[in-house]
């Protein structure tokens, strides 16, 4: 039951924060620590989806399913927001850890055991940030705040979110943005969150040092078109058609490599959709990958 494996990764979250708060984080045992509750929280989401679909054929029998995924999806808010609570502190403690006025200064071990326990904080917080965006996504609760914006502000945003990983990486981010594109009508946060989404895949794929990830935009007419393109691995056709199912990832040894969730083009694929766009992709084995965004503009 989902609720017995959100139950579970929380009892694991509540053992780090009072490990935290007396000094006795292993951080060797940490990134298996951390694997546990993610695993569990992605029990407790495969779960739920499971119940989502249930729910969805019981509809023409019972016209229930509606009450069902409303409590499926009241419960999922409450549980990601019990799990954000100890994660919080935890990094909030590691952070504390990392200033020197705090802790004194670190031996070079102390500072690469600290890492762990802050890059594994972060993960999870990723995590259960995508699993709240999925759960409004699925359940109709996102909201959508339209108003009037210029793809050039939008594109800004993820390119400011996406810039600390494309240096940790050791990839190019470039960004193409022409004048007189057309005004959209608009959810920008939405709009720039998908964009990130995108762009982290595909700076994740591309090889370090020469890899490239590049957002362009032009007219055709009205319409705003939007590329995000990358001399990365690529996709066969067959990994192309499964490109927007929940934890759908790739056979490859580069793929498998990253400890990814597989939730970031769902998101995606769901934000666009969400907010009125199109979405189609090219790719080639080994040359790279380009995700076409389309948008009505203003006329």
């Amino acid at each position: 039951m989902s609720n017995e494996a959100i139950n579970r990764a929380k009892a694991k979250l509540d053992e780090l924060l009072e490990a935290a708060k007396i000094g006795n984080i292993i951080p060797i045992r940490l990134p298996g620590q951390i694997e546990e509750i993610v695993e569990a929280v992605k029990e407790a989401d495969e779960t739920a989806t499971a119940q989502l679909v249930a729910a969805k054929r019981q509809k023409a029998v019972s016209g229930e399913a509606g009450e069902i995924i409303e409590e499926n999806a009241e419960f999922l808010r409450t549980a990601i927001h019990e799990l954000r609570t100890p994660m919080t502190s935890i990094r909030g403690y590691a952070d504390m850890l990392n200033n020197p006025a705090m802790s004194g200064e670190l031996s070079d071990m102390q500072e690469q055991l600290l890492q762990v326990i802050r890059t594994n904080s972060r993960r999870m917080e990723s995590l259960l940030s995508d699993m709240s965006y999925l759960n409004k996504l699925r359940s109709g609760s996102l909201p959508v705040n339209e108003k009037m914006d210029m793809f050039k502000n939008i594109a800004q945003m993820a390119e400011k979110q996406a810039a600390p990983l494309a240096e940790e990486l050791n990839r190019q981010l470039e960004l193409d943005i022409p004048q007189g594109l057309p005004l959209l009508t608009t959810d920008g946060e939405h709009f720039a969150h998908a964009l990130y989404k995108l762009i982290e895949n595909a700076l994740r794929y591309s090889p370090e040092g020469d890899g490239k990830v590049t957002v362009a935009g032009r007219a055709d007419g009205s319409t705003l078109v939007v590329t995000i393109s990358d001399n990365g691995i690529g996709m066969t056709s067959d990994e192309i058609s499964h490109l927007g199912e929940l934890y759908y990832r790739a056979d490859s040894d580069v793929v498998r490599a990253y400890k990814g969730s597989g939730l970031g083009i769902p998101i995606a694929f769901g934000l666009i959709e969400a907010i009125g766009g199109t979405i189609e992709v090219e790719s080639t084995p080994d040359v790279g990958t380009t995700f076409t965004l389309k948008f009505k503009g203003m006329t």
